[in-house]
C-alpha cells in the first residue's frame, strides 16, 4: 500500500482510479463493505483503489470542546486499511480550511491530482461544508464531470445498523463479544509504547505502557488480554486506568504485563486484545499489597486462558 499525506504527492496519472472517502474509524464491517465494493469495481475496470481519510477526526476541528472518541489509533487505522488490500491511502489532515470547502470545490481539487473514474461512498456519506454534498449534489457533480458515483446500502447485522457510534457504546460497556461481531475482528488497542515509572519492574511485573488519550475505552480496571507482537501472540494482563497506587497524575494509561518470560518489547507498536474483565481498578496501601493482588490477577488470567485454550497448556 502506498501512503500519502498530501494530494500533490499522488503521481500515478495513468492507471484508472476507484476512489472512496470516509473517516473509517474502527474499520468495521460497514467500512469493509465499502472497501470490497471498491475492489470489485476496480477489478472490473482494471483500476487501482484509493482511499482518502483523515489523520485526525473532523470533530476535533468542528467540535473541539467535545471531539469524538476514536475506536482505533491512527497507526491501527493505517494497518487495518493496508490489511484489506487498499492500493493507495491518502491521509489528509482535517483543517478549518478544508472544512470550509464546498462539496464541488473539494471534489474538484481532488480530481486535479487523483483523476478518479468511480467514487464509492457509504450510505450516509456527505462531503463539503455543512455536509451539503448529499446524494443529489454528488450525482449532479458526477454527471457534470464524467465520473460514476455509487452509494452502498446501509450495512446491517441481525437487523440493526453497523456503525462506529454503536460500536463505541459496546466498547464503553465492555461488551467485547458484541463489538467483535460488528468490527469483524476482536476489539483491541494498537499503539506504540511510552516510557513508564518502572514501578512494575520494581515489584516483579514489568509493563509496557500505552497512551490512550482520545480513544474510546472500556471500563477502567484489570483485564485478561492477548498481546500481538510482530505477529506472535502472548498471553497477558493489563490495567486500564490511572494506577492510583503508584501515580498521581490522574491520566489514564494502558499498562500491559506479558505472562511469558524474557519477551523484549521495543518501540514498535503492539496490539492489545481485550478478552475478559477481572476487577475494577483500586488504590492499595502500598507496593506489597499491589504485588499480591497482581499475583492473584495473573493466576486468574492463566486459569481463564487454560479454560479458553487447553491445548496451549
Amino acid at each position: 500500500m502506498h501512503l500519502y499525506h498530501q494530494l500533490e504527492e499522488f503521481k500515478d496519472q495513468k492507471t484508472p482510479v476507484v476512489l472512496t472517502i470516509g473517516n473509517f474509524d474502527g474499520v468495521h464491517l460497514g467500512h469493509l463493505a465499502v472497501l470490497q465494493r471498491s475492489q470489485a469495481v476496480a477489478k472490473r475496470v482494471e483500476a487501482h483503489t484509493v482511499v482518502i481519510t483523515f489523520s485526525n477526526h473532523p470533530s476535533e476541528v468542528l467540535r473541539p470542546e467535545d471531539p469524538t472518541l476514536l475506536l482505533c489509533t491512527l497507526p491501527h487505522k493505517i494497518a487495518l486499511l493496508e490489511a484489506n488490500q487498499v492500493d493507495h491511502l491518502m491521509l489528509l489532515p482535517f483543517t478549518r480550511y478544508l472544512a470550509l470547502h464546498s462539496a464541488a470545490s473539494f471534489v474538484e481539487r481532488v480530481r486535479q491530482f487523483i483523476p478518479f473514474s468511480h467514487l464509492i461512498l457509504g450510505h450516509d456519506a456527505t462531503l463539503g461544508r455543512d455536509r451539503q454534498g448529499n446524494r443529489d449534489v454528488m450525482q449532479s457533480l458526477a454527471e457534470a464531470w464524467g465520473f460514476e458515483v455509487y452509494y452502498l446500502e446501509e450495512y446491517r447485522y441481525e437487523g440493526l445498523p453497523v456503525s462506529s457510534t454503536r460500536i463505541r457504546q459496546l466498547v464503553q460497556k465492555g461488551e467485547f463479544d458484541q463489538a467483535e461481531v460488528l468490527l469483524g475482528r476482536p476489539y483491541s488497542i494498537y499503539s506504540g509504547i511510552s516510557t513508564g515509572l518502572g514501578k512494575g519492574r520494581q515489584i516483579g511485573y514489568p509493563t509496557a505502557n500505552i497512551p490512550v488519550k482520545g480513544l474510546c475505552l472500556p471500563p477502567q480496571g484489570v483485564y485478561v488480554v492477548e498481546v500481538n507482537k510482530d505477529g506472535k501472540i502472548y498471553q497477558g494482563i493489563a490495567n486500564l486506568g490511572v494506577a492510583p497506587t503508584v501515580r498521581q497524575d490522574g491520566v489514564p494509561l494502558l499498562e500491559v504485563h506479558i505472562l511469558a518470560e524474557n519477551v523484549e518489547l521495543s518501540e514498535h507498536p503492539i496490539e492489545v486484545i481485550f478478552l475478559k474483565f477481572i476487577r475494577p481498578e483500586r488504590k492499595f496501601d502500598g507496593l506489597e499489597a499491589l504485588r499480591e493482588q497482581i499475583k492473584q490477577d495473573v493466576d486468574f488470567a492463566k486459569n481463564y486462558q487454560k479454560q479458553r485454550d487447553p491445548l496451549n497448556f
